[in-house]
């Protein structure tokens, strides 16, 4: 009853603010690429903007013909959690139930087991080049990369002694042709539905509330994007295809680690030798004084199971940001879809497969789902250097869908978060996030009743410096 209450709602939702969207076609200006510290990352001429109101000086020279801009984030989190969570430095959901064993004999239940992380592998760089003097008519190209210490991590095998050492890892690396009002993007960059992310210092290798409501993903594609100014207000449309990567463990082999394959090999995506379809509309207006904007996208994509099985992935997702008073803006998303996987949708789960005992599966179930975020921001001074965050999101699968070996059915979580500025490049934040996570028991493959359920407390310290 209450899950088709949320579905219900959730797409009353959905309709009413693709209605404000179309609404806003006919009154619509130049999109801002980053207002007051806020960017809309699938927007053009987008600056690199991280959690926090960005440095005014920018490091940037200008190479030849060339003008080179190099950004990044020193970041340093200390967390601390009053229970198990997967994901630990990048929290995802609280660990179900169950108890721990330890090597002296005794054991002590997950919900007791307390965590204390130090991390500085979610510390950014890169750098992007654009043409000096941008003022020659034509196409203009410009280039970006950007990367994380979030790759493998290799240990000591000569003198094993618990130590990692954090390997670079590629989150952006895209070209883009500018001609007045079309942009074309080549390469690895955030998908074209549901751009915006939760600001969070604690979630910087994957966005805060990833598989509790907030879909994203960075990959490999090719859009095409058009914006339209008319009088103070402005629209745009972007479309694309996407690779098509699915890696659900449920369904195929992953490559193992450090294999030579393991970028390139064939997955069951890339088998429909069909990429995914996106596309997003927005409209940014004026309001109070600022700006807000309203967007609507939709996806669609298939992958293979088997010789010739075929099973599509959808999803229609809106997103909003919109300022309430001078210091204060209302953000967020939500969607509704199936198959979701990729995007970490579904509490990362895409199908699920009922095999009752050795031999092959006799069922797949697309798993439907729907679910959201939305974040508050308050500037507690007017110099910003004081800023409130706080805000909650879920993903509740549908139960009908789930099988046994997927029987994650609702992830939420709320946070709150103050962001205040030492100096123009550093911000120092201290962050609280609670996590509720619950999973379905079944009999015969079907979903009976409730299952264990998950809790946790996250408090993260953030120290970062930006350029």
């Amino acid at each position: 009853m209450l899950k088709s209450h949320f579905n219900k709602a959730g797409t009353r939702i959905a309709v009413g603010v693709l209605a404000l969207v179309l609404l806003a076609m006919f009154a619509v200006s130049s999109p801002v690429w980053a207002q007051d510290g806020y960017s809309d990352s699938s927007l053009a001429s987008q600056e690199p903007a991280y959690p926090g109101i960005p440095p005014k000086g920018k490091v940037e020279t200008s190479v030849g013909s060339q003008k080179l801009r190099l950004y990044g984030t020193f970041l340093m989190n200390i967390s601390a959690s009053d229970s198990v969570s997967v994901g630990q430095d990048l929290v995802l959901w609280a660990f179900p139930g169950g108890t721990t064993s330890f090597p002296d004999g005794t054991t002590k239940p997950n919900s007791r087991i307390h965590d204390l992380v130090f991390t500085a592998r979610q510390s950014v760089f890169g750098f992007q080049l654009s043409p000096a003097d941008p003022s020659a008519s034509g196409w203009h190209a410009s280039g970006t990369l950007e990367f994380d210490f979030f790759g493998g991590r290799p240990f000591d095998a000569n003198q094993p002694q618990g130590r990692v050492l954090n390997e670079p890892r590629l989150r952006l690396g895209y070209l883009q042709f500018q001609k007045r009002n079309w942009r074309i993007v080549a390469g690895q960059d955030r998908m074209i539905i549901a751009p915006l992310d939760p600001v969070s210092l604690s979630h910087v290798a994957a966005p805060l509330g990833s598989t509790a409501g907030n879909l994203w993903g960075w990959q490999p594609q090719l859009r095409a994007e058009y914006t339209q100014t008319i009088g103070s207000a402005s629209t745009l449309l972007q479309f694309g295809v996407v690779r098509p990567q699915f890696a659900d463990a449920r369904l195929e082999a992953l490559p193992a680690s450090g294999s030579a394959l393991d970028a390139t090999s064939s997955g069951l995506g890339e088998r429909t030798t069909t990429p995914f379809y996106q596309a997003r509309y927005s409209a940014t207006i004026p309001m109070m004084g600022a700006k807000a904007t309203f967007g609507a996208g939709g996806h669609y994509g298939r992958e293979r199971i088997g010789a010739a099985r075929d099973i599509d992935s959808w999803a229609f997702a809106y997103d909003f940001s919109v300022p309430l008073h001078s210091r204060v803006r209302l953000r967020g998303e939500g969607f509704v879809g199936s198959n979701l996987i990729p995007f970490q949708g579904g509490v990362l789960q895409g199908v699920a497969v009922f095999n009752p005992g050795s031999g092959a599966p006799i069922r797949f179930n697309k798993i439907g789902s729907g679910g959201g975020w939305s974040e508050l921001i308050v500037k507690l001074t007017s110099d910003n250097k004081n800023v409130l965050y706080f805000g909650a999101g879920t993903d509740d699968p549908k139960d009908r869908n789930l099988l046994a070996g997927s029987g994650r059915s609702k992830n939420t979580f709320a946070w709150a978060s103050y962001f205040h500025k030492l100096t123009d490049n550093v911000t120092t934040a201290i962050e609280w996030s609670n996590w509720q996570f619950r999973t379905r028991n079944f009999a015969g493959g079907v979903p009976t009743t409730n299952g264990a359920t998950g809790r946790s407390n996250i408090f993260n310290l953030a120290l970062a410096y930006q350029f």
